[in-house]
């Protein structure tokens, strides 16, 4: 693990600490949740890529599946949200393996269309919902700042994940050299940050460009005008266009290095009304999911 790894991990421990109500227990193996997680009415998974294949199988150097609440009892409420595979189809051997326990939950949330169609296919129900992050507001993430404003004043924000996005990184110097005044406009340069630097860096900037789900929400959530690309070398790129038609912003996606393109999506304007509106449906409704998934 490098030097600014160990700083980021540190720095998100500390954040843990701080701002989430965790249990004095922790469950480090799939044996130890069988033996010990009993106390709780109700169990919840999600979400992110919990359900990918490589957790599956080798979680634990072989099949483990207590990210599909294998270890909870019978009587007990098994829920889903917003999990995503991470893939856009199963293998049948994982299929063999997570059905019976999936076939056990009360209800099944997913955050993207692969999903439901994974979860259809396997003859069971599953309900479409927002990202957690978005059931809160930005004023809930202000809190999460605090004072960490004159640190971050980054005009061109970018937040660029996993190596070697030679597209991303194009993308960036041209936005940066042809958008932005160098005298007076500074840009992120990658160095570790803690939550609320990351939150703030979103919030104080002028634009941002990301290949990052997440990324691309709290752009959203601070009303930012945004560029986001797929992630070069992956499969599964789902989570964000299922999110972004949902919001009629399709057209923030760029596939290639064209200039023309990258033009027209840094200068086209985003009507933020519109878009709360929308996301306020879709909170109500994954609220409703939630709030419905723990009545007896």
């Amino acid at each position: 693990m490098s030097v600014n790894e160990l700083i980021k991990e540190y720095k998100i421990n500390k954040f843990r600490k701080k701002n989430l109500k965790i249990s004095k227990r922790k469950y480090s193996t799939s044996s130890n949740l069988f033996k010990n997680c009993h106390c709780y009415d109700a169990y919840i998974c999600g979400s992110d890529q919990i359900w990918n294949e490589s957790f599956t199988l080798k979680a634990e150097l072989k099949p483990t599946l207590s990210y599909f609440l294998d270890f909870v009892k019978s009587n007990k409420l098994r829920i889903s949200y917003a999990s995503s595979f991470g893939i856009d189809k199963l293998s049948d051997k994982v299929i063999e393996l997570v059905k019976p326990e999936l076939e056990k939950f009360k209800t099944i949330s997913v955050r993207e269309n692969t999903g439901i169609t994974i979860i259809q296919n396997m003859g069971l129900k599953a309900t479409l919902v927002v990202d957690p992050t978005l059931l809160i507001s930005k004023y809930d993430y202000d809190v999460l700042i605090g004072n960490n404003i004159d640190k971050s004043n980054y005009q061109l924000f970018s937040y660029i994940l996993h190596k070697n996005q030679i597209t991303a990184n194009k993308i960036d110097r041209y936005l940066y050299d042809h958008y932005f005044n160098k005298d007076i406009e500074k840009k992120y340069n990658g160095e570790p940050l803690s939550i609320s630097e990351w939150l703030a860096n979103i919030r104080n900037s002028r634009f941002v460009l990301t290949n990052s789900y997440h990324g691309v929400i709290f752009s959203i959530i601070y009303h930012k005008p945004f560029l986001v690309l797929p992630v070069e070398g992956a499969t599964m790129n789902d989570r964000v266009v299922t999110l972004l038609t949902s919001l009629n912003l399709l057209d923030r996606i760029v596939n290639c290095y064209e200039k023309d393109v990258i033009d027209a999506v840094f200068l086209s304007t985003i009507n933020w009304h519109e878009i709360e509106v929308k996301i306020s449906t879709l909170r109500s409704n994954s609220i409703e999911f939630i709030i419905n998934s723990l009545r007896e």
